[in-house]
């Protein structure tokens, strides 16, 4: 699950991690996240809650208060200095520096937690290590178990990205379906859904988040790369929200902003797969 370049990405981003639009704490964007995971994960207050790739915490804290559970969540993540910012959560998270693999590779968690998240981290492991990794979990959980994925999409068009970008998203975020097949290899029943969120913002707060390489999949590109495809999606969103009236928010046919800081739309779409052990 870790490498060199993935630990760089979260040790550069840790510092205004949760000042990313997507990872901003007490949002109605998370409480819909958290209400959209409950109806997957399906916890009871006795249940013990495994995040896998938990990072800060935000997310296993929320979902914690939400679910009422009696127990802390075990917030399990091989990055330090996001790992660090758990502390706030003490009453709700418990920390666990490891990656996934090691995790589940961990003899101590057999048969010691009843539900397992991945949340915005699978397209970190090869696929050559799926079977490890849910072969782990499977051994792990409590028969009545549940594993919940929670990904996007292999295709990215939907979000207002300059060309090379979605190329390097389409390179790493494999097909739901090839997670969906590894999960039922390793013994689980597996569903899959998705939901979408309707996203508003500035264009100018979508620049800076991309600038700021808030997702992994950017973290890659160079400063004269990243300078050249902000461009290319301002001139994008400009010209395309005039002529073709996609990405600019519209008011009863008319563009909500004018000028060169447009409200922009679009759908954060969120796969979930869930894998259920008998």
């Amino acid at each position: 699950m870790t490498s060199s370049k993935q630990e760089a990405h979260y040790g550069d981003v840790a510092q205004h991690y949760n000042q990313a639009w997507f990872y901003e704490d007490g949002t109605d964007y998370q409480r819909w996240l958290v209400q959209s995971l409950m109806k997957r994960l399906q916890t009871t207050p006795s249940s013990r809650v495994v995040d896998v790739g938990g990072g800060t915490g935000n997310f296993s804290a929320a979902l914690h208060n939400e679910c009422k559970l009696e127990q802390r969540i075990l917030c399990v993540d091989p990055s330090g200095p996001l790992l660090a910012q758990c502390q706030k959560h003490a009453e709700s998270v418990e920390p666990l520096l490891a990656d996934g693999l090691a995790f589940v590779s961990m003899a101590g968690q057999d048969q010691a937690y009843d539900r397992l998240l991945l949340k915005e981290v699978i397209h970190h492991f090869p696929s050559a290590d799926l079977g490890t990794l849910f072969a782990g979990a499977f051994r792990q959980i409590r028969p009545g178990g549940r594993v919940v994925i929670m990904t996007r999409p292999h295709d990215s068009s939907h979000y207002p990205f300059f060309p090379a970008a979605h190329q390097t998203w389409a390179s790493v975020q494999l097909h739901e379906s090839v997670y969906a097949r590894a999960m039922e290899k390793a013994g689980f029943t597996v569903t899959l859904d998705h939901a979408d969120y309707p996203v508003e913002m500035p264009l100018s707060r979508w620049l800076e988040m991309v600038n700021g390489r808030f997702w992994s999949t950017l973290h890659g590109f160079s400063e004269g790369e990243m300078k050249e495809g902000l461009e290319e999606i301002r001139v994008m969103v400009l010209l395309e929200g005039k002529e073709k009236g996609v990405w600019v928010k519209m008011e009863d046919g008319k563009e909500e902003e004018e000028g060169e800081d447009p409200v922009i739309s679009f759908p954060d779409r969120i796969v979930f797969i869930t894998g259920v052990k008998a």
